[in-house]
């Protein structure tokens, strides 16, 4: 997308690079948001606010001002509502003087209300790969899912990244990608098979429910406990 203008029906024609134009009622613009930590009265505190405007904290969310505690949007982090829940559950537990584990922002769960929808948690391909991994996939596709079938909803995928052993096998879970329908609320298994470092051996021996979505998470594993190095089940006919 270079650009929109008004098409003159109440609407608006979304200019493509290199395609023809494309008419819509509307364009959303999502660009996130900006920190206020200069309206919180800090002058005069030990608080550190970044260039950028975010707070400095560390990995408990605690400021360089004693009992200051910062959160959600108000730090550098991701932007997610269910993250600013859990690091406010962390401070309260400091606050209580309980014990308090920092967020693993790296495997926080990550959910995208398109259509198909997207879901994540951990790494990609390509970051884990970045980050020293000697890495081995597999994919599982929705069209091949009888409940997908079902409902008529067959467009997506699962994949899941996992650490190559010694022996060419996959190993710990590093990351689960989904996209497609009703991901969002299918995620649970793949961001707690990640967050609890799994393995893909131990992960495909839970079984799935039939005819269930979730299916397709469960068949990505299973191949990939049997295929040296990973593959892709996402050729095979309903």
């Amino acid at each position: 997308m270079v650009g929109h203008e008004p098409n003159g029906n109440g609407g608006t024609r979304v200019l493509v690079e290199d395609g023809e134009p494309v008419e819509a009622d509307a364009v959303i613009v999502s660009v996130g948001r900006r920190p206020y930590a200069d309206l919180l009265g800090l002058t005069g505190t030990a608080v550190k606010v970044t260039d950028r405007g975010f707070v400095e904290v560390d990995e408990l969310c605690r400021t360089a001002e004693p009992g200051v505690y910062a959160i959600g949007d108000l730090r550098d982090g991701p932007q997610l509502a269910h993250v600013g829940f859990a690091e406010a559950i962390m401070v309260v537990k400091q606050i209580l003087g309980e014990r308090a584990n920092p967020v693993a922002y790296d495997r926080v769960p990550w959910a995208i209300y398109c259509h198909p929808e997207v879901a994540f948690a951990g790494y990609s391909e390509e970051a884990a790969k970045e980050a020293g991994y000697d890495v081995v996939t597999q994919k599982d596709a929705y069209r091949a899912n009888s409940r997908a079938n079902i409902i008529g909803e067959t467009e997506g995928l699962v994949k899941v990244i996992a650490e190559k052993g010694p022996d060419g096998k996959a190993g710990r879970v590093l990351g689960v990608h989904m996209v497609g329908p009703w991901v969002t609320e299918q995620l649970g298994q793949g961001y707690l098979a990640v967050n609890w470092e799994a393995t893909v051996d131990e992960v495909a021996e839970f079984v799935q429910p039939h005819p269930t979505l979730s299916e397709a998470f469960g068949e990505a594993f299973i191949a990939l406990h049997f295929v040296e190095g990973g593959g892709d089940n996402c050729q095979r006919s309903p």
